[in-house]
């Protein structure tokens, strides 16, 4: 029996869809089985930003806990200084505008916030601290002439008073053990520029330096410098100790890796996309605090948890620019 014109138009028709459909079918199954090849380890996502988190600001310096609260993160930016609590959007509270530098947040209660840079007006700050949390701040010490401009400072947990810092024009490695009264010059390790310190919480004489050839460090109290193994030749954008003796390091094309040894060996912590130059950690609640850029620019701080299963955003500018 011969088919009708309808019926073969109807059959090619029938034959084309299905064609159609099959080809569908094993484009989604392709694009499907590429997603989860691809699936990426739990990381800082910067594709999208949360528009609640968005603020208006500059480059992030320095990140800070208050020790008497762990919800109070303290974020040192270039021309505001900010607290975010228990990871709201960060709220600008110093009363006058300046740039704030090597900044550290006091390692134990009772002591003041400390920075350097810039004021508004122009020049360098020379040491300056606030005893409010960064509502006002007081000058406390040129240190040398012009004053010094610190982008690297830490603050000793076992003696608060006891503060060493590297001035950014390259002039000198100064410490002081009264809180900035008088000031001793020490020799920086084989003359690098020092881009961060951190001092042992156990120990004020165990000192580490980061620099653009690795990390240094000195168990004398700055006097003479060891060159470690790891990272010889790589960039440190941050250095930073938790209150249990882990040390943290933000490391050129390595990322944030950690120490549980004093930097006798490394591990991995996380890699993302995000250059840290900021770190403070909280081993009370096992969360580490991170500021940086991303390669288009936009800075970023997140709270990340110790084993890395969860991140948090807590300001960006992103949307800004």
């Amino acid at each position: 029996m011969k088919k009708s014109k309808y019926d073969k138009s109807n059959s090619k028709k029938l034959f084309v869809s299905s064609f159609v459909i099959i080809i569908i079918v094993v484009v989604v199954i392709f694009l499907i089985g590429i997603s989860i090849i691809s699936e990426p380890s739990p990381s800082v996502d910067n594709s999208s930003s949360d528009n609640s988190k968005i603020i208006d600001w500059r480059h992030v310096h320095g990140l800070g806990l208050d020790p008497a609260d762990h919800s109070i993160l303290y974020i040192a930016t270039h021309g505001d200084f900010y607290q975010s609590i228990s990871g709201a959007l960060p709220i600008k509270v110093d009363k006058v505008k300046a740039d704030y530098m090597a900044f550290n947040a006091p390692p134990v209660s009772g002591y003041p916030l400390y920075a350097s840079g810039h004021p508004s007006t122009g020049g360098n700050t020379g040491l300056i601290k606030s005893n409010d949390g960064g509502i006002i701040w007081e000058h406390v010490s040129n240190v040398i002439e012009p004053p010094v401009d610190f982008h690297a400072m830490a603050v000793s947990k076992q003696n608060p008073e006891t503060i060493i810092g590297f001035d950014s024009g390259a002039r000198g490695l100064f410490k002081t053990v009264d809180a900035g009264k008088t000031w001793e010059t020490l020799e920086p390790p084989q003359y690098e520029y020092i881009s961060a310190l951190a001092f042992s919480p156990m120990d004020s004489e165990l000192i580490f330096a980061g620099t653009a050839n690795g990390i240094y460090k000195s168990n004398n109290g700055g006097k003479t410098w060891i060159h470690l193994g790891a990272y010889q030749g790589l960039s440190v954008f941050a250095l930073a100790f938790d209150d249990k003796g882990r040390l943290f390091a933000s490391i050129k094309t390595f990322g944030v890796v950690q120490s549980d040894d004093f930097g006798e060996s490394w591990e991995s912590l996380i890699h993302t996309d995000l250059t840290v130059s900021s770190i403070t950690a909280d081993s009370e609640n096992n969360y580490l605090y991170v500021g940086g850029y991303v390669p288009d620019g936009y800075q970023e701080v997140y709270k990340i948890s110790y084993d890395t299963g969860s991140y948090e955003l807590i300001g960006t500018n992103k949307g800004l620019k």
